[in-house]
């Protein structure tokens, strides 16, 4: 199943903006595991020094991501408008 998660960073010293990401996952809890790859992927600067965050401590770590929103389904043809949020697919 599809996931459409919309997150924001606990704390923005690099002004990284909000983001929407689609994940797959039987549950929202693996779409979870799994779009954190990708979101460390756009935002590299998050996963580096100690204490950059890792897929497994993306969501709740202290440089990490918290969940605004979770969809089922594939909505990013439907989010915000692009300045709101960045959109990871």
């Amino acid at each position: 199943m599809k996931y459409t998660i919309i997150g924001d960073w606990y704390s923005v010293p690099d002004l990284a903006p909000a983001f929407a990401v689609v994940a797959e996952g039987e549950n929202l809890e693996e779409a979870k595991r799994n779009s954190a790859e990708a979101i460390l992927e756009r935002f590299p600067e998050r996963a580096e020094g100690e204490s950059g965050e890792t897929p497994e401590t993306l969501w709740g770590g202290d440089n990490g991501a918290y969940i605004v929103a979770a969809f089922h389904g594939d909505l990013s043809g439907q989010t915000a408008d692009g300045t709101t949020f960045e959109l990871i697919a």
